[in-house]
């Protein structure tokens, strides 16, 4: 009688013991995965950020920690790209002359613009709807191009609702921000040599013949740079990439021969075959660009008094 009531102990004792030891490995992978996603988290999510101060503009409401005089600042300069914009793209038929407030969150600095937002990489500044996030850059001369840059991709989104193939979407946001403000107007097409991307112009095509460009790295074939296939790595060649995606839209937007095709390339959504319907064969578009780019480079690294005054450059004449 008591040999069964000994096995039947053991046998509870057996499956007491295993019960403890799966919950112990069961605890431990529980707490390795919250360590994993607490890194993760810390890494990738965004952290809580309250504005001190709401500015709205016409168009715009600014959620900001810069100061009063800056977000008001930022205020100004957006709509300035508004009227631009608006003045060269409203007659395109998707574009909305009725919409919401567009919305802008403007960081301090880049320190709380990367605290809030980690993990971005090489990026500034960033558009997700629908907001467009910056840092008011105070050591820099022009302090307001990496929002200008956004608040580009945001009107291309939100107000004239284009779908645009990679290159001219980022295209079109550099051409307007690396354009001069004079007189209260945002001078689209005159280059300001202190934003980005002009000034890693240095980096690109630099031999003086287009195929000794390709050749050598410098310039990237138009063909790869319209369709996003076929080019060097995007995240080791990022300004060269931004300098392609500016110069290319910046001669044709520039080129008076090119303007209605232009139009009706934003309208098709700039692929290839919109490209060489709208505008021409890339073959034969390339080497009038490449010579586009030698009067950029020309320009910014010379001594033209109407450039440096106006950022005109001497073939617009």
């Amino acid at each position: 009688m008591h040999r069964p009531q000994m096995e039947t102990a053991g046998m509870t004792t057996e499956r007491s013991d295993g019960t403890r030891r799966f919950s112990g490995s069961k605890v431990r992978w529980i707490f390795y995965l919250l360590v994993v996603l607490g890194i993760a988290a810390w890494k990738f999510v965004p952290r809580p950020w309250k504005p001190a101060r709401v500015v709205e503009t016409k168009h715009y409401i600014i959620a900001s920690t810069a100061t009063q005089e800056q977000t008001e600042q930022i205020g100004r300069v957006v709509e300035m790209l508004y009227a631009a914009y608006s003045n060269r793209f409203a007659m395109l038929p998707t574009f909305q002359r009725q919409h919401p407030k567009l919305k802008l969150l403007l960081y301090k600095d880049r320190k709380e613009f990367r605290w809030v937002n980690p993990n971005l990489g090489w990026a500034e500044a960033f558009y997700r709807k629908p907001y467009c996030r910056a840092y008011y850059s105070e050591r820099e001369m022009n302090p307001y191009h990496w929002m200008l840059h956004e608040a580009t991709h945001q009107l291309n989104a939100e107000v004239a609702q284009l779908k645009l193939a990679k290159w001219l979407d980022e295209g079109l946001a550099d051409y307007f921000a690396t354009s001069r403000i004079r007189n209260g107007q945002l001078m689209v097409g005159r280059i300001d040599p202190q934003t980005y991307p002009v000034w890693w112009i240095d980096d690109m095509a630099t031999a003086t013949n287009l195929p000794a460009c390709v050749t050598n790295g410098s310039v990237i074939p138009l063909r790869a740079v319209i369709t996003d296939r076929g080019g060097p790595s995007m995240n080791q060649y990022f300004n060269l990439y931004y300098l392609h995606w500016w110069t290319l839209t910046h001669y044709l937007f520039e080129d008076a021969k090119f303007r209605d095709g232009a139009m009706k390339l934003l309208e098709d959504g700039a692929t290839l075959d919109a490209f060489e319907k709208d505008i021409g064969s890339v073959d034969s578009v390339s080497p009038d660009w490449f010579r586009h780019v030698w009067a950029i480079k020309a320009a910014v690294g010379g001594h033209d008094s109407e450039f440096l005054a106006t950022g005109k450059l001497p073939l617009d004449e």
